[in-house]
Order: C-alpha cells, then structure tokens, then sequence
C-alpha cells in the first residue's frame, strides 16, 4: 500500500512537471531538459548518502520521513501556484527539492522488500525475495497508472486539484510505510562516518563482477533511455497537437506495458538466467527507439510506447532481483542506491543531454542517436560475459 501510494504521486508527478513547463510556463527544449534534470541531479548528491543513512537507521522511518518531505514540497508548489505566477526558477527548486526527497525515499523503500518477503520464522528465500520484488513493481506500475489517469484530466481539474491529491496520498504512504518499523536500534557499523559507509558500499560493487557490470549497464540506460524518455516524450506529444491528454495516454500505454510485462514475470518467473534476459532488453530497446525515431503515427506511437514500457519493466524487474539476491545484507541499502545512483544520476544528465540535442537537431534525430548507441553498447556487453552467466537455479527462478 505504502510502495503504491509512492507510485500514484510519482505518476502525477511524471506528468504534471513537464506539462506545467510547456504550457503554464512556456518553456523551450532545453530548458524542459534543466527542469526534468533538476529532479534528477540530488541524486548525484544525496542518494548515496541516502543509502547509507538507511543501513544505519531504520529504513521503514527513513522512507516515511521522505514522504513526508515530498508532500511538503507539493504543499508548497500549491500555495505558490494560488497566489503567484510560476517562474523558471520556481520550477527549478521545486524539482531539487522533489529530487532530494526522492534520494532518501528509493534506497530505504526498496530495503524495505527483503523485510516484506520474510516467512513466519523471519527468514527471507531467495525465491520468495524475487517474487516480492516483482509484486513491488506491480504495486509500482498500478500506482504509476492511477496516478497517470488523474493527471490526465488536467484541462478539467486544474492543477490545484492534482496537487491536493498528491499530497494526500503521501501523507497515507508516510503512515503506512512508518508502521513497517522494527523497535529497537541498528547496531551495525554505527561508528562510522557516511562517506565511509559510501565508500564501503562502492568496494562491494567494484569487487563482484556481475554488480559492476549491472550497475555499468544501468548507468548507460539511464542517461540514454530515461534521459530521452523525459524529454523527447512530452516533445513530441505537443508536435501532434493533442493536449496534456495525450501525453499522459503516452504515459499510459507505456505503464500499461510495464503492467503485463510485471504480470507475465509474476505468472513465469524471472528465468534462470536473468542477465541474458536484460542483454535482450537492451537490443530490444534500441529497435523500438530506432522505430520511433522514424515518425510513427499517432496510434503507431501508443503502441510503441507500450512495447517500451514492457521492454523497460523486465529490465528493470531482472536487475533489481539480482541486486536483491547478491547484495549482502549488511550493505544492502548502499548498494542499493549506488544502482540507482547509476541509473536516475546519470538519467539527469542525458535529460540535459537530449535537451540540447532535441533543440539544435530535432526530437527524432535525438531518438535516432539513442538507439545506435543502443546497439553499440549491447555488442559491448554481450562479449564481457559476467552478466549474461548469472544462472539462478530451477528451485529459485519460479
């Protein structure tokens, strides 16, 4: 309940931000790129520190206490939006503020699994930790796609409205993640200082292969798939001329896809060799990006954006249940958030990057450009082979 209410917010969030540039503010490409960048850039400062304050503390209050932040930042946003004109740099510091929230809310939630999973004796299996990972990314979907459908009536309810809703489901999931906490404190490595709990974390990636490759991957995803998705996205919903409805339809079939493919994982498993599984994603991805980029129709371009959704979801579902089984338990929460730290940090500047690129060239050369490099890093990959050998055995995979 607590994950969905994160993801109804974040939903609203994806499609509201955006909108309220290009049509409230008129703002061009590249300062869209600076305004979706803006929420991804703490993390290249806090999510690390974020991690590490969830291995130190308890993260079921960590992840409560950054929801509540999160509403304040909407609650914020609202009162300025009633009285004054929303300016670039008001934008601007709402998605800092959004971003920094966010940083300690990811790492400490997804802790928060491994909690989930345990049986009645306490203990969580391997193959009970991946079949909660992907009930967490239906939770997250679901969520993501109510929140979408609200920001989708946009022209009727006003922006007002949707921030109330924001910030009331927040206040509920900082309720209800608060009432996962355990009593008593967390004794482990509490004499040290952050950036030595960082720098612990960051051995542990560094020395395991198959982390080092993944996290190596999800940085290049991040700044050329979400980086362009965040951008080109909402730039060529407004070149087809049909309104914030539209986008968020985008939005949609995109989540819609990210759904069955969570669905399908459920039903199936996640395989016995999960980074085979992303290696195809990734190809997989550079022929939708390539298709795109050709300039699809209106519908043709739905269907597209669910064919990604389902591509982006099993990716994701495949790295974070490998993160989850080889991450050790004491450094869990750091690892973690140096995986996102590669994915949303580096997100941040391919949101910048393809602003730019978008605004000198086009958004479709943009897309063009993504799915070359697409191809090129899955040549890579493919032939370092740590990844693609993680085998997980039959007892676990269902």
């Amino acid at each position: 309940m607590g994950y969905s209410g994160t993801s109804l917010a974040t939903g609203l969030q994806v499609i509201l931000l955006p909108w309220i540039a290009l049509t409230i503010v008129d703002l061009p490409a590249l300062q869209l790129g600076w305004i979706q960048a803006s929420v991804l850039l703490p993390n290249l400062v806090f999510l690390l520190f974020g991690g590490a304050l969830a291995d130190r503390r308890d993260p079921a209050r960590v992840s409560s206490m950054a929801c509540f932040g999160l509403a304040l930042c909407h609650s914020a946003l609202l009162m300025y939006f009633t009285f004054q004109v929303l300016t670039l740099p008001i934008l601007m510091l709402y998605g800092i503020c959004l971003g920094v929230c966010s940083a300690f809310l990811q790492p400490a939630r997804d802790n928060l699994v491994q909690r989930s999973a345990r049986n009645r004796r306490g203990q969580a299996s391997e193959r009970g930790v991946q079949k909660t990972v992907t009930w967490m990314m239906l939770a997250q979907y679901g969520g993501q796609a109510v929140g979408m459908l609200l920001a989708s009536r946009f022209d009727q309810w006003g922006l007002q409205h949707l921030l109330g809703v924001q910030v009331g489901v927040l206040l509920a999931a900082s309720i209800l993640l608060l009432s996962l906490r355990q009593s008593g404190p967390r004794q482990q490595e509490l004499e040290k200082l952050p950036h030595t709990l960082i720098l612990d974390g960051l051995s542990q990636v560094w020395k395991h292969p198959v982390l080092r490759e993944l996290t190596a991957l999800m940085a290049f995803n991040g700044f050329v798939h979400i980086g362009v998705f965040l951008v080109v996205l909402p730039l060529l919903a407004e070149d087809y001329g049909r309104g914030a409805g539209y986008y968020a339809t985008l939005q949609l079939a995109f989540v819609a896809g990210t759904v069955i493919a969570t669905v399908t994982m459920l039903r199936r498993g996640q395989g016995q060799e999960p980074g085979r599984g992303i290696l195809m994603c990734l190809l997989y991805s550079a022929a939708l990006l390539i298709a795109i980029s050709l300039g699809p129709t209106q519908l043709g371009l739905i269907l597209l954006c669910l064919c990604w959704g389902a591509v982006a979801a099993a990716s994701a579902g495949l790295g974070r249940g490998i993160v989850q089984l080889l991450a050790p338990a004491d450094y869990r929460s750091r690892i973690i958030s140096i995986y996102q730290f590669a994915l949303f940090g580096s997100a941040a500047l391919g949101a910048l990057a393809a602003g730019v690129l978008s605004q000198v060239a086009a958004p479709l050369t943009t897309l063009l450009w993504a799915g070359i490099l697409s191809l090129l890093a899955f040549a890579l990959v493919a032939f370092s082979g740590a990844l693609r050998r993680v085998r997980i055995s039959d007892s676990e995979a269902q």
